[in-house]
C-alpha cells in the first residue's frame, strides 16, 4: 500500500508529465493563484531559448524531487529476517 506522501507524489508526477506546460501540477498542489503565476512564468520563459532551457531544468528537478519521495526511508518498523 502506498503512503500518503507517495500518493501525493504520484498525482503530482502524473500532472507534471501530462500538463507541465499548463502548470497543472501547480494548480493541483497550490491553488489557482500559484497556478496562474506558473502559467505566466511559462509564457515568459517560452519567449526565449534560455527561458526554455531554464524551464526544462526546473521541470526535471521537480520530477526527481518527487521521485525521491518513493526512495526515502520509511519510518515504520521493519521486520528483519534471521
Amino acid at each position: 500500500m502506498l503512503r500518503k506522501n507517495e500518493k501525493e507524489a504520484l498525482a503530482s508526477l502524473f500532472l507534471l508529465s501530462i500538463g507541465a506546460v499548463f502548470c497543472l501540477d501547480r494548480f493541483y498542489e497550490s491553488g489557482i493563484s500559484e497556478g496562474l503565476l506558473g502559467l505566466l512564468g511559462v509564457i515568459i520563459a517560452f519567449a526565449s531559448i534560455i527561458g526554455i532551457i531554464v524551464w526544462a531544468i526546473l521541470v526535471f528537478a521537480k520530477m526527481f524531487r518527487l521521485l525521491r519521495k518513493f526512495t526515502q526511508e520509511d519510518d515504520t518498523p521493519q521486520i528483519t529476517g534471521s
